[in-house]
């Protein structure tokens, strides 16, 4: 007899409304602006809108009307804000020519902004876009600001480094081949100086205020913010350019989920040292396109202002990058990674490794070998539910849905310049408040009320500072790395640095367009990071089987852990696979956190992310998980007592969204239990 229960749909709808009550009964937070959104708005998101000569809002109305347009659902709103469509506005009249050639075909000669309005639209699985805030991003004159784009400056001058550089002398000194050779002399010799180069360059962003532990009145109050922001952190060659949650102790700068292969249940080196992950009857290969070495854009300010004016400058370049491929092993390399890749496709891949490589789920789900669930297993196996496929739609799923949240915080509350913007201010400063110098622009007088008035009053109370005050500045190590970028752009135009109207301090760009057309805080990258390691460390248990005080590793202690080397020549695919003894070996949440940090970073790499923007929006992404996955555990047999261990990326409180009855508003909590009930529980982990 077929089964039917008459009351199923009643159940279900119980379920369902159950599910609601649960992400619906904290009142929405209140949007946390920093206040640098006042006119000309030199400190906001304007890319896409008419910009002058001299870099300012052809009409700051407009910056108004695209902030009014993200503030409602409504499409008509965002249809009048004015993007620019003028191929005139390309016109460089001192050339009498188009700056660029232009589009071929079909091809769209601007760009328009990345659905604007996306964070309105309602989820029907976990929190509301809007339920979950971000709090202020780092203002314009505070510390940390200055240690941001410090850092990201530093990036740019470091992007043909390889990542093999970024780690402790003692690793780069037991490198050796894959196959078991050892490494020559040249190679140990090339590698050591570029750490050296990584040791100079983290002694000179350890100058800067912020980590040094120095901030000043525009600076968050958070101690908890202060902390995952590295307030009073200095930077070394084993933390430079790094994020949080990896291992304590000495790791490759890459996590092996980025250049690894799937292992097989034996986790083979060799299998692995190919790079070659499998996808069911095909195999997925870690390798990617190499970018043109030592390239970089938007290095002038006629190609700036054109991309601010939003031309599509990518498809105007023929030879981007080099017709080979290779494993990532340069900064480059992950700056090109994250230029075209599908946003959850890194965590898809670190998926398959761990189910090809027989990783064990967490033993708060049912039907799996090692399951601590008391649930009846010997007749079954997980598959559709609590299996594989399970797992890889929940990647997918978690992607999209933060994906809205953050397209709610970026345009809807916080509208924070990209880096590229900021470097155009520097370069304002210090080409004397007069940003198209080469061009002959005349003076203003900073009381006459006009834009340009107001903006050079606001940068010589914020981001002058930086520099230009009597005693040398508050953070003159600033200045030294836009020395050093003054001097890397005039190499990029094969300019003379000693001539004054040749002097560039804009931000060196990876990508021919630069940033995307959205705001820079929240990063998407990001958050779709914080999301889906959520998910991978809540499935796959992060400790030993039946030993909640030995983490889960993926090398084991003493075992070899890949580098690859970076080659001779950074345009070479010619590299060779190094290997390296790890005495602690690598757990599987510190390189989970590490792929986390190496997507969302790589971003940073390329010039279009700050360092906040990474680590709040994956703040972001993981509450966003943690929200769907306490909905779906509604939803399962409550006689299989279903539950999920997840160990957060940062020791936090956590947002209303997600509290309850075991966990308060002012609670910091290191690692939760999702229990079958929905709910959120604190535990400590041990394995840590």
């Amino acid at each position: 007899m077929a089964f039917y229960d008459p009351n199923r749909n009643q159940k279900a709808a119980k379920i369902r409304n159950d599910a609601t009550a649960l992400s619906t009964a904290a009142k929405h937070p209140e949007p946390q602006p920093n206040r640098d959104e006042e006119a000309p708005y030199i400190f906001s998101f304007t890319k896409g809108l008419l910009h002058q000569e001299n870099g300012l809002l052809n009409d700051p109305q407009d910056f108004e009307l695209f902030a009014q347009g993200t503030e409602t659902p409504d499409p008509e709103v965002f249809r009048q804000v004015p993007l620019n469509t003028n191929l005139e506005t390309f016109f460089d009249t001192k050339k009498d020519t188009f700056a660029d050639k232009p589009c071929k075909g079909d091809q769209t000669p601007y760009r328009q902004w990345e659905s604007p309005t996306a964070g309105f639209a309602y989820v029907l699985e976990g929190p509301d876009p809007f339920a979950i805030s971000m709090p202020a991003a780092p203002a314009a004159g505070s510390a940390e600001f200055a240690a941001e784009m410090a850092e990201v400056y530093q990036m740019a001058l470091s992007r043909d480094e390889p990542a093999a550089a970024f780690m402790d002398a003692n690793l780069i000194g037991a490198l050796r081949l894959v196959g078991g050779g050892n490494l020559s002399q040249a190679a140990r010799n090339r590698l050591q100086g570029a750490h050296d180069a990584a040791a100079a360059a983290a002694e000179r962003l350890s100058q800067m205020q912020w980590f040094r532990g120095n901030a000043n009145s525009r600076d968050t109050n958070s101690s908890e913010e202060r902390s995952r922001r590295r307030f009073g952190v200095a930077q070394t060659p084993q933390n430079l350019f790094r994020g949080l949650g990896e291992d304590a102790w000495e790791t490759p700068f890459l996590s092996q989920f980025l250049v690894m292969g799937d292992g097989g249940c034996e986790r083979k080196l060799k299998a692995r040292a190919s790079g070659m992950i499998s996808y069911g009857a095909q195999r997925i290969d870690q390798r990617v396109r190499i970018a043109q070495p030592c390239r970089d854009y938007m290095t002038t300010w006629r190609s700036w202002l054109d991309v601010q004016n939003a031309l599509n400058k990518r498809p105007l370049v023929d030879d981007e990058f080099i017709d080979c491929v290779r494993p990532i092993s340069r900064l480059r390399d992950l700056a090109t990674y994250v230029h075209d890749d599908q946003l959850y496709q890194a965590y898809l891949n670190a998926a398959l490794i761990m189910l090809g490589e027989r990783h064990g789920f967490d033993p708060g789900l049912p039907y799996h070998g090692a399951t601590g669930n008391q649930s009846p297993r010997w007749n079954r196996e997980p598959f559709a539910l609590f299996g594989p496929p399970h797992l890889l739609t929940l990647v997918t799923e978690v992607s999209s849905r933060a994906l809205k949240a953050v397209r709610a915080q970026k345009f809807s509350v916080h509208r924070r310049l990209r880096p590229e913007a900021a470097g155009a201010l520097f370069h304002t400063i210090y080409s004397g408040y007069n940003p198209n110098r080469e061009h002959g622009g005349k003076a203003y007088a900073l009381g006459d009320g006009s834009p340009e008035a107001k903006a050079r009053a606001q940068l010589g109370r914020t981001l002058a500072g930086y520099s230009f005050p009597a005693g040398g500045g508050s953070d003159p190590a600033l200045a030294d790395i836009l020395t050093d970028i003054r001097l890397h752009n005039a190499a990029q135009n094969r300019e003379d640095p000693k001539k004054l109207n040749h002097a560039k301090w804009l931000m060196p760009m990876a990508f021919p367009e630069g940033s995307p057309m959205h705001p820079s805080y929240g990063a998407g990258h990001a958050t779709v990071a914080g999301a889906c390691v959520t998910l991978l460390k809540a499935f796959f248990s992060m400790h030993e089987d039946g030993d909640t005080k030995t983490p889960a590793y993926l090398v084991k202690p003493n075992e070899l852990a890949l580098v690859p080397d970076g080659g001779v020549n950074a345009g070479s695919a010619e590299i060779d696979m190094l290997c390296a003894p790890i005495a602690k070996g690598l757990t599987l949440e510190g390189e989970l956190n590490k792929l986390m940090w190496n997507i969302s970073n790589a971003r940073n790499i390329a010039g279009v992310h700050y360092y906040t923007d990474y680590i709040e929006s994956a703040l972001l992404g993981e509450a966003i998980t943690l929200g769907i996955l306490r909905e779906q555990m509604l939803a399962y047999e409550p006689k299989e007592n279903v539950s999920l261990t997840v160990p957060l990326l940062a020791k936090r409180t956590l947002p209303a969204a997600l509290r309850g009855p075991s966990i308060g508003e002012f609670d910091e909590v290191e690692a939760v239990r999702i229990t079958n009930t929905g709910e959120l529980q604190p535990v400590q982990v041990s394995w840590r």
